[in-house]
């Protein structure tokens, strides 16, 4: 009998393009749990899961392995296990890659799409920066209109009503001045289409400048009226050509070649009419493929990203934790990661600007009530959000140069977004562009950066922040030791610390611990903290990773880093190399 129920499971896994090795040894452990499986005993199936799985794995049957290990996964997940779900969901990942390797195919990544994003919410992260002085410091390769160091803070006024067009109100209400506008217009106009106080201002003015009618209403004649009043107004002027083009809700969408081809000619028009004016190529974080929608270097000075942190994806309560995930939506997922992949793909060319931006805070809209959607209030949300992402803007993306608030009353969104509405949310937002890091012209520069520790020179006293994400495990506290001993406690983003090093010499180990928000040691990092001596009365000191990232869970496949060497330079002297981050 027994035969025959291994016989029968396997034709079934056969069926379901799943191959039987040669070695059967796991079937017993696949037979039990399957069937406590379906008797409704998942903790029992699981456990004999976990025996089978290295079995199917050490046979070659990589699909089996990915299907069980994605159960795994998913179960000791949803029971809180996050530790074990990591491992299983990196153990369902290699599977699967090594099934497609085997067949030649790719047909798997939809299979892991949300375990990936999965993974990444729930792996610890921990990377330590130094504030270092911006005195002396020319960063290479500005684009028009760059700030050297800092972020240019803006957004609408026109239909924001605690603005109304009136610029001296946003210090009032924001906590300082605009350093640029955000303005819509439309192909067609021969003037900018905006209030007589906000040209009269003179500040920057980002545009977002849409052909409505269609690409085909982009014609030179038309581009060169517009370009003529740009530069009659002779401020910097950040051209957003036609955003969101991969977006399948505005009317240019759906004709790449066309968008190119329209994308240049407004380009080559607006350099010949109107040098003042930044062309800025932005798409949505969601939508079509982006990248076929590129003009090309020569024809970008920016790019920009339209990104909005939603409490609820579609701004509906019912929506499953996987589909939030999908787009980084929700409360588990890091917002930060919304702008990860353009980052890395255009940011050592080009600066990069989140050109179109709002923190939902609640859905009580006519828009939400007529779609019979639940009511909810995530002001805290909200607030917590952007703190968190204010605060590390400056670390971990720090040619992100733009913010661009979307400051609207009448809109036909389901969501809240005006930050003026919310006395919660606009605390936060007060308190995060209180930084220095937010500029509110081109002039200002901020009087300090960060760099990761691997590439920073600490000296006698500083000032060490902490970038930590813990998924759900919440955060907590972050400590600082020196061979143990306790230096340092932050409870709060980005965990900033001040650390006097003066007296400390020669050899230690210095260690940046993570604890979650029940208190338990999340994740750590050390160092090996080596004293310089510099000329005259200078010192410094460099950390070298001791052993690249210590998680103290299972360590995931970000946390396993690779590091290149590359120079210090301190008080003119080229040093020896240290690892740093690849």
């Amino acid at each position: 009998m027994r035969r025959v129920i291994a016989a029968l499971l396997a034709t079934l896994l056969a069926l379901a393009g799943v191959p039987r090795a040669d070695a059967s040894n796991y079937w017993p452990y696949v037979t039990a749990g399957n069937n406590a499986e379906a008797a409704g005993d998942l903790r029992t199936a699981v456990a004999n899961w976990e025996k089978a799985l290295p079995l199917i794995k050490g046979s070659g049957e990589y699909n089996m392995c990915g299907v069980y290990a994605q159960k795994i996964a998913r179960a000791r997940d949803q029971w809180g296990d996050l530790d074990g779900a990591i491992r299983y969901y990196q153990a369902e990942i290699e599977c699967w890659e090594k099934a497609d390797a085997k067949e030649g195919t790719s047909k798997r990544e939809d299979w892991m799409r949300w375990d990936r994003m999965r993974l990444e919410q729930i792996i610890p992260r921990l990377e330590v920066f130094v504030a270092q002085p911006t005195a002396g410091v020319k960063p290479r390769n500005l684009a028009k209109h760059e700030p050297a160091f800092g972020v240019l803070i803006g957004g609408t006024v026109d239909r924001d009503p605690a603005i109304e067009n009136n610029l001296s109100a946003v210090r009032w209400v924001y906590g300082k001045p605009y350093g640029i506008v955000m303005i819509y217009d439309e192909v067609g106009r021969d003037y900018i289409n905006a209030a007589r106080e906000v040209l009269d201002s003179g500040l920057p003015l980002q545009i977002a400048w849409q052909p409505t009618r269609g690409l085909h209403s982009v014609t030179e004649s038309a581009v060169r009226a517009y370009a003529r009043a740009l530069r009659e107004y002779g401020r910097p002027v950040y051209l957003r050509f036609a955003n969101e083009m991969n977006g399948s809700w505005v009317p240019w969408y759906g004709n790449p070649e066309l968008y190119e081809e329209k994308f240049r000619l407004v380009a080559r028009i607006m350099r010949e009419e109107a040098p003042n004016v930044a062309m800025v190529w932005a798409p949505n974080y969601v939508g079509a493929d982006y990248m076929q929608y590129y003009p090309g270097d020569e024809w970008v000075d920016w790019v920009g990203v339209s990104a909005y942190h939603d409490a609820h994806f579609l701004a509906d309560m019912s929506q499953s934790d996987m589909m939030n995930g999908l787009y980084y939506q929700g409360q588990k997922a890091n917002p930060l990661d919304k702008f990860k992949e353009i980052y890395a793909t255009f940011a050592d060319r080009k600066p990069i600007m989140i050109a179109e931006t709002g923190y939902n805070y609640g859905n009580n809209t006519p828009a939400s009530r007529a779609a019979g959607l639940r009511v909810y209030d995530s002001s805290q949300w909200a607030a917590d959000t952007v703190r968190y992402v204010y605060a590390y803007l400056p670390m971990i993306y720090p040619r992100i140069k733009m913010v661009g608030h979307f400051n609207v009353e009448d809109t036909v969104d389901k969501q809240e977004y005006l930050m003026s509405r919310n006395r919660t949310l606009l605390n936060a937002v007060r308190e995060a562009i209180a930084s220095e890091w937010y500029l509110s012209s081109l002039s200002q520069v901020p009087e300090s950066h960060w760099l990761p520790a691997e590439q920073a020179v600490l000296p006698d006293k500083a000032r060490l922040a902490s970038y930590v994400w813990l998924g759900d495990r919440g955060l907590g506290r972050v400590e600082c030791r020196l061979d143990g001993r306790l230096l340092a406690t932050s409870y709060k983003v980005p965990y900033e610390v001040e650390i006097d090093f003066t007296r400390i010499t020669g050899q230690h180990t210095f260690t940046v611990q993570a604890y979650d928000k029940s208190g338990k040691l999340a994740a750590e990092v050390s160092y090996s903290l080596r004293s310089l001596a510099g000329s005259g009365q200078k010192s410094a000191r460099l950390l070298k990773p001791a052993q690249g990232v210590n998680n103290a869970q299972a360590p995931g496949p970000e946390q396993v880093q690779t590091w290149r060497r590359v120079p210090v330079i301190y008080d003119g002297v080229t040093l020896l190399p240290f690892l740093t981050p690849a």
